[in-house]
């Protein structure tokens, strides 16, 4: 796994860390891919918390989003996010809501790990 791919354990739930903070679009997406396969691969029930603070979503990026998105979400049953401010806000939520994802974003990882470990 990468350095900036990291497992976590919260209430005996095991949550994947993605730390995107001050990477520029080649890292984001490697990390994105990375994270995708190690999800595929485990082929189990998921759950993450992705830090984006500091970070621009360009459409490159926003395409590898997607894709993970798309490939992973019969078993990522949660996602949270950190770092995504103004109307990046509005933006994922149309996306999560198009792509039937339970995704939302968090001022502080408690409130992240409360939500990714509710219900």
């Amino acid at each position: 796994m990468h350095s900036r791919l990291t497992r976590i354990i919260y209430k005996e739930k095991e949550i994947v860390y993605a730390d995107y903070r001050h990477l520029k679009e080649p890292e984001m997406i490697l990390i994105t891919r990375l994270h995708r396969d190690l999800i595929l691969r485990e082929n189990k029930e998921s759950y993450f918390i992705a830090n984006y603070e500091g970070t621009y979503g360009t459409p490159a990026y926003m395409e590898a989003a997607r894709d993970f998105a798309m490939k992973t979400r019969h078993l990522v049953k949660k996602g949270a996010f950190l770092g995504i401010v103004g109307p990046k806000v509005f933006l994922l939520k149309g996306i999560t809501y198009f792509l039937k994802v339970d995704f939302k974003t968090f001022d502080s990882e408690e409130e992240a790990l409360q939500f990714l470990t509710s219900g």
